[in-house]
């Protein structure tokens, strides 16, 4: 298990940001940069979080985040859970992956929304959505270059939220 409550977290350089069977934050300030994976619970296809070789994948890991703010650069998938992932409170902001196999979401059972803010921007190819939640969820897609605004505006003008990410993007995700 790894749980995060508080502090600030600045992992520049990473081949999986953050690794284990169940990832619990409920606070801090966290920034990712990774090859592979931003977080990822129980474990890839290449054995890492698993033991190693023959370790095989668990469907029980989970990613629960209900505070802090996270921002993650992954080349990989940003959230991955060979379970769920729960959101119900923070500032979450995953940037990646712009191609391949990858996902800003990857969960096997479900992936809930109840709370927080969440965006994020990557490819399209293995696009996972929140499968539930009691918060509205917006999904997008199209070709977009590196430093082009993602900005969300109510009915009368009003910016609610704003991002614009580094890299190239053809999905997005905001709630």
């Amino acid at each position: 298990e790894l749980t995060i409550i508080d502090g600030k977290i600045n992992i520049t350089q990473s081949y999986e940001g953050l690794e284990g069977v169940d990832i619990t934050i409920s606070g801090g300030d966290i920034d990712i940069r990774s090859t592979d994976d931003g977080m990822n619970a129980a474990g890839g296809v290449d054995s890492s979080g698993t033991g190693g070789m023959g370790g095989g994948m668990s469907g029980n890991g989970s990613i629960t985040i209900s505070g802090g703010n996270i921002f993650m650069y992954a080349q990989g998938d940003g959230l991955d859970a060979n379970g769920i992932i729960e959101i119900t409170g923070g500032y979450t902001i995953v940037t990646g992956p712009t191609q391949g196999d990858t996902a800003i979401l990857d969960y096997d059972t479900t992936a809930t929304i109840s709370g927080g803010t969440f965006i994020g921007a990557g490819s399209t190819m293995m696009a996972q959505i929140f499968s539930d939640g009691t918060q509205g969820t917006m999904a997008a897609q199209g070709s977009f270059l590196g430093g082009t605004e993602i900005r969300l505006e109510d009915a009368d003008g009003k910016e609610i939220i704003s991002y614009t990410p580094e890299t190239s993007f053809q999905f997005i995700i905001i709630s």
